[in-house]
């Protein structure tokens, strides 16, 4: 009886050790939030009429405001998990996240979310398709966000449209037409 409540014992201060272990890893690196700016369509539109080009391009800055304020209007991702935080990078139409996920309100853990982005009118589209917790992959049936679905056109003055979309290294190229 002794060996088994001592075997038992061991278990349980292992069980222990390793969730600490586990929760030490996934904190994330620094605390992200979900603030963002309004975009300024009037200087984009100064900055076309000076260029000469129906064209406006979208900062890698700019662009995170955008997700971000897409983000905070739904970020209670279930009723345990809460994305609290975040800043994208732009790579060409593969775009990364660094997020601060909260499990249940009091444990923050830091992830990295991959996104594949396409341009499909009326909406920008930025499709999850996986995550990382430090270097460990998290299975899609674990976590999976839905697209984030950007409209663009809601931006622009009424008599402008976008044509095509370009997606460069750290920019996001917008072509206009008229409607």
């Amino acid at each position: 009886m002794g060996k088994l409540l001592r075997f038992v014992g061991m278990l349980l201060i292992l069980c222990i050790l390793l969730l600490g272990v586990s929760y030490a890893y996934a904190q994330p690196d620094r605390l992200l939030d979900l603030n963002y700016s309004e975009i300024s369509v009037r200087d984009k539109l100064t900055d076309m009429l000076a260029n000469r080009r129906l064209e406006v391009v979208l900062t890698e800055s700019e662009v995170n405001d955008l997700l971000k304020k897409t983000l905070s209007s739904r970020a209670q991702l279930n009723e345990d998990w809460k994305l609290s935080g975040a800043q994208f990078n732009l790579k060409g139409n593969q775009w990364t996240a660094d997020v601060t996920l909260m499990y249940k309100d009091k444990w923050p853990i830091g992830a990295q979310l991959f996104f594949t982005v396409k341009w499909e009118d009326p909406f920008l589209t930025a499709t999850h398709t996986g995550t990382q917790i430090k270097q460990l992959t998290v299975p899609m049936d674990w976590f999976q966000l839905q697209p984030l679905q950007i409209p663009l056109n809601d931006y622009l003055p009424k008599p402008a449209g976008i044509r095509a979309v370009t997606f460069q290294d750290n920019v996001v190229r917008l072509a206009l037409r008229r409607r």
